[in-house]
């Protein structure tokens, strides 16, 4: 048993790491400024990407002494330059004197170093390999143990995955975190959804971990069967891979269906960061400060946006030293608050409202910033749709327009779709300021997804959309 080897004042704690959690401001951003200066340092020795954009940019690592110095001479970094540094030469001399294949985007380290392998989803048709250090993922295993640690989560605990375990290293992220707190891990992998629902109503973990759309599918699948997930007695369900968990109307889809709390855990796969949740439930999401830093920025001119502003995230990862990422372009929208106080005693930044939206999303329609986290908010407060939503971009004579398809309930009569598509448009008008084209279609006419919902659809052409 692990239980007992625990320190009885550590068990009652509500901090993982009482201390980090807790620093002052001052004092967290002088030791992010230490741990940024030495990282840059050591992409500038070991990585020939690093070392050309910094040579390009006429800096070297010894003249980033401020933040001012990171802030405005250090550049940024996009998915786009790692993928162009991948395809660049397909192999690499390792300082071991033996050849790295397939090379990797920014290797730091050689490849006996090298513990884990997967790449990213490659959505835009260009996927990123990534590979990871046993130090890797003792560190990415520790970023989201301070929420499962905050809400009650202990050793003995268990969690049931809903996940192939394949290539996307998404909820891998959380299973490293599971081995960190001693909890079991209930696997999922290559079974059916009805065969996960049967199986986590006779496990009955503690906690159901999957993307919001997947587990918002089991629960419709739950039902066709005849199944109550509530007698599963789950108490926390999570996950992450898209926005979701902290959209007032999925959220409460989730907790009513699964009868458990929600807990949002928001990550990128690429650097290996997470934010999360934490038992406030204020919201959003914290920054996990002890594994990277984040400030945001305007999305076109690049300029650190003050507190409270929304802008786009950027991110200096700790956690992932085979492959550094520095000043990396997340394209997420998010609102930072770096002083929070909601009274969960954590004194790391706040995204108010989880991620908002992307740069490359986020669309102006007549002079009108619309987000996609905004859409899917206000359809909670329709009558009768679901949580089911795609939206699509077009443009028409020049101008952009934005249709909403949403699944109606299954308890709907047709003969009230019209009327929920004027309700749906007169909110938006109302609350957005600007009219939304809203389409109402019968149950289950939507795709499913296990992993990342696709859920955003440009048919604009290629130079009509954002720079993001």
């Amino acid at each position: 048993m692990i239980r007992p080897f625990l320190n009885p004042r550590a068990a009652s704690n509500r901090h993982w790491n009482e201390y980090v959690q807790t620093m002052p401001r001052a004092k967290l951003d002088q030791w992010h400024l230490h741990r940024i200066q030495r990282l840059i340092k050591f992409a500038y020795d070991h990585t020939a990407l690093y070392r050309r954009l910094y040579d390009q940019a006429g800096i070297k690592p010894e003249e980033v002494k401020t933040w001012d110095d990171f802030f405005y001479k250090v550049p940024y970094t996009d998915k786009p330059d790692f993928v162009q540094d991948q395809q660049g030469t397909g192999g690499q001399q390792g300082r071991g004197g033996f050849q790295t294949r397939p090379y990797f985007a920014a290797q730091a380290l050689d490849q006996q170093h090298m513990l884990y392998y997967f790449q990213t989803t490659g959505t835009t048709g260009q996927f990123l390999r990534e590979c990871f250090s046993f130090y890797d993922t003792i560190k990415a295993g520790d970023e989201y143990c301070y929420g499962f640690w905050d809400v009650g989560i202990r050793p003995g605990d268990s969690f049931y995955f809903c996940f192939p375990w394949g290539l996307w290293v998404g909820l891998w992220h959380v299973y490293w975190n599971c081995k960190s707190l001693g909890c079991t891990v209930y696997s999922g992998g290559g079974l059916s959804t009805e065969d996960r629902l049967r199986a986590i109503l006779e496990l009955r973990p503690t906690v159901v971990a999957g993307t919001p759309t997947y587990l918002l599918h089991m629960l419709n699948v739950a039902k066709t069967l005849g199944l109550d997930m509530r007698q599963a007695g789950a108490k926390l369900i999570t996950g992450g891979g898209e926005p979701g968990f902290n959209v007032p109307v999925t959220r409460q889809a989730l907790e009513t269906g699964w009868g458990a709390e929600v807990l949002d855990c928001y990550g990128l796969s690429e650097p290996v960061v997470g934010h999360q949740e934490c038992g406030i439930h204020p919201g959003g999401v914290h920054v996990i400060e002890s594994c990277f830093h984040a400030f945001s920025v305007h999305p076109e001119t690049r300029e650190p946006v003050p507190d409270g502003e929304i802008g786009e995230n950027i991110v200096t990862s700790y956690s992932h030293t085979m492959q550094p990422f520095i000043k990396y372009r997340t394209h997420d929208l998010v609102r930072g608050i770096k002083n929070p106080d909601h009274g969960c005693g954590w004194t790391w930044a706040f995204l108010k409202g989880g991620v908002l939206g992307r740069t490359d999303f986020m669309t102006v329609i007549r002079g009108v910033n619309v987000y996609p986290t905004a859409v899917e908010e206000l359809l909670g407060q329709v009558p009768g749709a679901s949580p089911y939503y795609e939206i699509h971009l077009s443009r028409l004579e020049g101008m952009d327009h934005l249709l909403v398809k949403v699944e109606a309930r299954e308890d709907v009569d047709p003969q009230a779709y019209a009327g929920i598509t004027q309700e749906a448009e007169a909110l938006y008008k109302k609350q957005i300021g600007v009219k939304l084209e809203v389409e109402v279609v019968p149950p289950q006419t939507l795709p499913r997804y296990e992993l990342k919902t696709r859920r955003i659809f440009d048919h604009r052409a290629q130079e009509a959309r954002p720079l993001g």
